[in-house]
């Protein structure tokens, strides 16, 4: 879209003339004594304070619901490239909507807060609302990380609600149950915040939220901020945690942020809050903001402790932070070192609130600096990252026509991957909403639909489809990591997850047509957490891939924290189609070792058959280099999972 140039204040045009670089801007201090509110709208008996951050502005007003303008004054002690404006209203109040009239280079024009909570609208023609900071939220402990199961789900498109019949904050409450039934206990949402919506999109409100168009305020087609907090508060009554995915790589074209405050220079054309050279476009998806300012990375830190803190989020997934740390041009990738700083600075911030917020990378780069503490040179300070190491072996190994191509020992390598010394410092998948969203017929490789889709092109819902995909899952649930599936995996749903128009989630999957797979995964969940008290190890932090036969296809691996009875815990694969009555292997103990889990158990599915599976006794004598061995039996495209009493 074209932008107007606007003229160049006075001021700035005599610092550009003395040679000041912009991207050396002051570093400035959101509230320098301690009464002073923050940035934004901050309701008060008397009325609302307004603080903003517009530099190089002759003048500064609010209007309160369209009405005239009020003066705010310029706070002492900034430079013109870190004013602040401010003053309180008295009168407005929450649910009042506001705009500020910003005078600069002799015009005025009005703009949304960029630190509102939330918006009439996405355009130019949008108010803020004034938002009530308080709200009733208990305290709430979050699973530690190796307790950890994800649920990644889109509220777009997750349950039309009973009132209304709007896929919102109420329609997912609604189905909270189920989650917990399902035995998961953290949800991870992809974006709430306001985001654009392309008129091709069929409903509007579907999004997926990656394209900001401001990043304080929650999306209004999914609810209010009060209602957002009122649906983290019933999540925390059900005992799920709420990961929140986050965008700080950019924002969308035409979002409210660009020419905040009427300042555009050609060389920094999007205004203050971004860059204005190579770095300014991420990927084209859209601007980048300008990480050099200490303002522009105090917004975005303050952003991520807006909702661990007043919201009550329990952790950030942050999306691509390969695109905050590089930038690429001429197919080159460039380092950007204050986009470094940036992730410090945040994760700093977000830990310093407490009570076991967590932060998780979407880089996927396997590079161990993301998960290593700030305290060491070149951490990072996240403490987990999505890994897409087992996501392709998986899918490799399971996707193949032929018993022969699959490569087992790629499966044990990712099982055995693991940055610095804890395993729980990757997030592992087989489905996630960019692996089953983008349809690649041209290159099966890359061809990211649902995995079912994927291993029976001619029939999702066949014996293979079913047995393979929930092979995969077993997988990804009992080896090292932090697990996580994505919303209608565990119901075999086969439907691409549209980019461009809402796949709404069939529960016809979950309550008629595939019952048994459901409650598959609600068992192997209730193993990986230990619900029964008889699988510790599966959240432990060792694991040993100890049996590997690439002739018939087998592999096993022992997962333990402590050890012995209720903590080893042995899971034992077979990617053949051929049934094994008896298969000798290892075992890390002597004595009797039940089987806990048999994925080809006819209760699954009708199709299943049981498998052979049986409990077995260990006894003395060297086997895949442990001192103990037992038969086991397993059926065709099959995990059995042992422990012992």
């Amino acid at each position: 879209m074209s932008r107007s140039r606007w003229p160049i204040c006075q001021a700035l045009t005599r610092l550009l003339v003395a040679g000041l670089c912009l991207a050396a801007l002051v570093g400035w201090t959101a509230a320098s004594v301690a009464d002073t509110p923050p940035l934004g709208a901050t309701p008060n008996a008397q009325g609302t304070t307004f603080r903003v951050w517009a530099p190089f502005v002759q003048a500064v007003a609010v209007k309160i619901n369209g009405g005239n303008p009020v003066a705010l004054s310029k706070e002492p002690g900034h430079a013109d490239n870190d004013a602040v404006w401010a003053g309180n209203v008295p009168g407005a109040k929450p649910a009042d909507t506001y705009r500020y009239s910003i005078q600069c280079g002799g015009q005025t024009k009005e703009f949304v807060d960029p630190r509102s909570q939330q918006l009439t609208g996405i355009d130019a023609n949008a108010s803020s609302v004034i938002v009530a900071p308080t709200f009733d939220m208990p305290a709430f402990d979050p699973p530690k990380p190796n307790q950890l199961v994800i649920y990644e789900l889109h509220v777009g498109t997750f349950n039309r609600g009973s009132t209304g019949g709007k896929y919102n904050f109420a329609g997912t409450a609604e189905k909270l149950d189920y989650l917990n039934r399902l035995n998961v206990n953290a949800i991870e949402l992809m974006p709430v915040h306001e985001n654009s919506e392309p008129a091709d999109r069929n409903p509007r409100d579907y999004n997926w939220g990656y394209d900001a168009t401001q990043l304080f305020a929650v999306k209004a087609a999914y609810g209010t901020p009060l209602e957002f907090k009122q649906f983290v508060k019933r999540c925390h009554e059900k005992k799920i945690a709420v990961i929140l995915d986050v965008v700080y790589n950019h924002l969308c074209n035409g979002n409210l942020l660009i020419n905040f405050g009427g300042f555009t220079l050609p060389q920094l054309s999007d205004g203050i809050y971004f860059y204005g050279d190579a770095r300014q476009n991420a990927a084209d998806y859209g601007p980048r903001p300008d990480f050099g300012r200490a303002q522009v990375r105090q917004y975005i830190a303050d952003n991520a402790q807006m909702w661990l803190r007043d919201y009550g989020i329990d952790g950030l997934r942050v999306d691509s932070t390969v695109n905050i740390r590089a930038y690429q041009t001429n197919n080159q990738s460039h380092d950007i070192a204050e986009g470094d700083q940036l992730l410090r600075e945040t994760n700093g911030a977000c830990h310093a609130i407490g009570h076991g917020k967590l932060t998780i990378a979407e880089d996927l780069q396997s590079w161990g600096d993301i998960v290593t503490p700030t305290s060491y040179a070149g951490g990072f300070g996240f403490d987990s990252q999505w890994d897409q190491d087992l996501y392709y072996a998986l899918r490799r190994a399971v996707t193949k026509v032929n018993d022969a191509d699959r490569d087992l020992n790629a499966i044990k390598a990712a099982i055995e991957k693991q940055f610095g010394n804890n395993v729980f410092s990757r997030v592992t998948f087989t489905e996630n909403h960019d692996k089953v969203g983008h349809p690649n017929t041209s290159d099966p490789e890359n061809n990211e639909i649902r995995l079912p889709s994927l291993i029976d092109v001619n029939n999702h819902e066949s014996i293979f489809a079913k047995k393979r995909s929930t092979l995969a899952a077993a997988i990804m649930l009992t080896a090292p990591g932090i697990p996580m599936l994505f919303q209608g995996q565990e119901m075999l749903e086969t439907r691409v997850f549209d980019f461009h128009n809402a796949t709404p989630m069939d529960w016809t999957l979950a309550d008629r047509k595939f019952p048994g797979i459901v409650q598959m995964y609600r068992d192997l969940i209730a193993l990986r957490r230990n619900l029964g008290g008889k699988t510790a190890g599966l959240s432990g932090q060792s694991r040993n891939v100890f049996h590997l036969d690439d002739g018939n296809k087998t592999l096993a691996y022992h997962r333990w924290s402590t050890g012995g009875p209720g903590d080893d815990v042995v899971v034992v694969v077979n990617l053949s189609n051929q049934p094994i009555p008896s298969l000798n292997i290892g075992f890390p103990r002597g004595g009797k070792w039940v089987v806990r889990f048999n994925s080809g158990a006819k209760v699954y599915d009708p199709s299943f058959d049981n498998g052979d599976s049986f409990d077995t006794t260990a006894n003395p004598g060297p086997k895949d280099n442990l001192n103990f061995n037992g038969n086991v039996g397993i059926g065709p495209y099959s995990v059995v999972i042992l422990s012992q009493d």
